[in-house]
């Protein structure tokens, strides 16, 4: 399994990218779903989860909000792990 990586990305360069997000998706669930993955990618686990948690009161319940929410989660546990744990762990396996 091939594991994503975190990447460094100035305050300025995570800004921009996240108006291009926003500019190309629009404020939707998706959009929001899109900004925290990249927040994760960046390692910026926080902002991520606080933009996760903000789905349900800002788009309500439906299937499909839940499951980006859910999907949201994951990616955030995924990335969070470091780096060198998840190298041990395949190397185990």
């Amino acid at each position: 399994m091939q594991r994503e990586q975190r990447i460094e990305i100035s305050q300025a360069g995570l800004q921009l990218a996240i108006q291009e997000i926003k500019d190309d998706m629009f404020d939707t669930p998706a959009c929001d779903y899109t900004v925290a993955k990249l927040l994760s990618h960046c390692g910026r686990f926080n902002e991520a989860e606080q933009l996760i948690d903000t789905m349900l009161l800002r788009w309500g319940s439906s299937p499909d909000v839940v499951a980006l929410v859910e999907k949201g989660y994951a990616t955030i546990d995924a990335m969070s792990v470091p780096i060198e744990t998840a190298f041990k762990s395949t190397a185990s396996a």
